[in-house]
């Protein structure tokens, strides 16, 4: 892979991981209020409790709140349950993407890495080439000096 495609590639699957970042933390934060509101529900149906002077009627509204309540809060925890999930695939979405720009970062060392010892070689070949070319006109010449 070339440097310009690897970067256009980082590039991309850069954007992909910011974004798979980005909706993690705002799964995250569905399943927090989903969670609180779940929790303010329980709260709020734990409040209602009879008075002992309260007369019959009163009881039985009492007890058809709290059913209500009860499956109110029954349906909110469905609901904390499905975000909790959804947080759970998002954050395994997040994992894939930043594996992904992380192998290609190291892809890209290994080629910067391929590339400096590429053209340290083309340097030493460069000197080599130069000090035969010297030694080729001496030895031509007159006398060769001793190096």
């Amino acid at each position: 892979m070339n440097r310009a495609r690897l970067q256009a590639v980082l590039r991309v699957r850069s954007l992909q991981e910011r974004g798979a970042r980005g909706e993690r933390a705002r799964r995250s934060q569905e399943h927090q209020r989903a969670a609180e509101a779940e929790e303010r529900t329980w709260q709020l149906l734990q409040q209602l409790a009879p008075s002992p002077d309260s007369p019959v009627g009163d009881l039985q509204a009492l007890q058809a709140v709290r059913s209500a309540g009860t499956l109110a809060a029954v349906r909110q925890h469905g609901e904390t349950d499905e975000a909790r999930e959804r947080t759970v695939v998002a954050r395994d979405e997040w994992t894939v993407a930043a594996r992904r720009v992380e192998a290609l970062d190291r892809l890209g060392e290994r080629l910067l890495e391929a590339e400096e010892a590429e053209e340290e070689r083309k340097q030493i070949l460069e000197v080599d080439d130069l000090v035969l070319a010297r030694r080729g006109r001496t030895a031509s010449g007159t006398v060769e000096t001793a190096p």
